[in-house]
């Protein structure tokens, strides 16, 4: 007999209807069970209700922004991250912390939430089963693109579960606040003490050192003594050229008194021409031209050479003429003499008037400069006090803008304003979430379909009868020749 050989398994849609219509009571058993498990499911299950609601993270709120520190730079506030998913985890993590929902459940009451976990006493409770079950109630969904944080809560009651979610929010809300309070009035309020402390102490040593060297206004009080100094500078520089200018006059009319004569001829008792008359008139009129030129001008000086030469032509001319007369003469004091020596005396006492002043604005000079180098040395101390005040000016300033948010944010904790915003308030909603009737039935039919399947293919392949030829053949090894039906012979009547 030759070897039998295994032959490949060919299975059809054919031969499956043929196997569940074969084992179709076995089928139809495994369809109705599962069929019949979905709608006891959805008849007997509890109602189940759910409430959601949306809060929003604000992330520029003071709790998540960051403040430079007092004397720092008060830039705008920045939020201390900028990923919303990174700031959503964090809030999600503290939505569901055991404290936010232990104190919610204590809320709402754990008679009303879960009865079955309740106990008299409150120290038999077992909380770990009690949040367990919340948890699994619980569902948090942050918005990844923004900063909205979607809330739900499952409960059998309606009213509950919005009861619930309310005050999970609200719980939530007051944690967040407490979470980030960070009450600083204290702290500030002792370092703008401090820094009144040190603005005083920095003020008197200012204070001391303007009282020591005799500033009060530095930079006012230097500018007027540099514009002192430059005025005084300017009046010394006019006074010496007025008393080089009178110390010039003076030797002028030293020489000229020297070259006047003491005495003149004041009369004669011959009558003289009235030529020498004439010429003792012109010779009076340019001494006096003389006279009025040596204001003006030096003994080298064109105009003086001129007029002295003119003198010289003028007394020689009248010399010759008087010649000519001979007779008793009478002799007068010379005016121009006198004139002249009255003009000295003034003009002496002009140069020592100037030469007072000049010796004054020498000590006014030296007083000033000494003033300047003092200032001058004692800038850099100066400098260094007032850059002391000024910080400490801006150090009392910015701890006591610091005090002032820290009352804001105090206030603003009391009135429990945090940064947490409701977007849309817990709904209730009329119809449960489950069980849902339809989705169970369809899926007790695919799953009885499937389960029916499966249990006719199990029968099929669990049993030793061969229903066909195909399946002779690839048990025996050898072909099928021919297919007889049996059928019973009816009884005869």
């Amino acid at each position: 007999m030759p070897p039998t050989t295994q032959m490949p398994i060919a299975f059809t849609v054919r031969d499956l209807v043929l196997i569940l219509f074969r084992y179709r009571q076995r089928a139809l058993a495994a369809f109705g069970l599962c069929l019949g498990a979905a709608i006891l499911a959805s008849v007997f299950m509890p109602a189940v209700h759910e409430s959601d609601a949306s809060v929003l993270i604000n992330k520029f709120s003071r709790e998540f922004t960051y403040r430079p520190d007092a004397g720092g730079a008060a830039a705008a506030l920045m939020p201390m991250t900028s990923d919303p998913e990174e700031l959503l985890n964090t809030q999600v993590q503290l939505i569901r912390s055991r404290d936010v929902i232990i104190t919610t459940i204590k809320k709402v009451g754990l008679e009303r939430l879960y009865p079955t976990l309740a106990n008299k006493d409150p120290d038999k409770v077992n909380w770990d089963k009690v949040v367990e079950r919340f948890s699994d109630a619980l569902s948090t969904v942050p918005q990844r693109t923004s900063n909205i944080l979607h809330l739900s809560f499952h409960h059998h009651q309606a009213t509950t579960a919005t009861a619930t979610l309310d005050t999970l929010i609200q719980v939530f809300r007051d944690k967040s606040i407490n979470v980030y309070l960070n009450s600083q009035t204290q702290f500030y309020e002792t370092q703008v003490a401090d820094g009144h402390a040190r603005v005083d102490a920095a003020y008197k040593k200012l204070a001391d050192f303007r009282r020591a060297h005799g500033v009060q206004a530095y930079d006012g009080q230097m500018a007027l003594l540099l514009q002192q100094r430059l005025n005084l500078d300017s009046e010394a520089k006019r006074v010496d050229a007025d008393l080089a200018g009178t110390r010039q006059r003076v030797t002028e009319l030293k020489r000229q008194i020297k070259a006047t004569p003491p005495d003149v001829t004041a009369y004669t008792d011959k009558e003289q021409s009235r030529v020498v008359d004439e010429a003792r008139t012109k010779l009076l009129n340019l001494h006096l031209r003389e006279k009025e030129l040596s204001a003006q001008f030096t003994d080298e000086s064109r105009q003086m050479q001129q007029v002295r030469q003119e003198i010289a032509v003028a007394e020689q001319f009248l010399a010759q003429e008087e010649g000519k007369f001979a007779g008793t003469v009478r002799r007068a004091r010379n005016d121009v003499l006198t004139g002249a020596e009255q003009d000295l005396n003034r003009t002496l006492a002009d140069a020592a008037t100037l030469e007072g002043r000049q010796r004054d604005i020498g000590t006014q000079i030296a007083s000033v400069d000494a003033k300047i180098n003092g200032m001058t040395g004692s800038e850099a101390q100066r400098w260094t006090l007032e850059r002391d005040l000024t910080a400490a000016q801006e150090s009392l300033k910015a701890q006591m803008a610091r005090l002032e948010e820290a009352r804001e944010s105090d206030n603003l904790n009391r009135g429990r304003v945090g940064n947490i915003a409701i977007v849309q308030a817990p709904s209730m909603s009329r119809e449960p979430v489950q069980p849902k009737p339809l989705l169970n039935l369809a899926l007790g039919i695919l799953a009885g379909l499937f389960l029916a399947v499966v249990a006719a293919l199990l029968s099929e392949f669990a049993s030793d009868t061969i229903y066909d030829p195909a399946r002779a053949e690839r048990l025996l090894g050898v072909p099928a020749l021919a297919v007889f039906n049996l059928q019973e012979k009816p009884a005869e009547m």
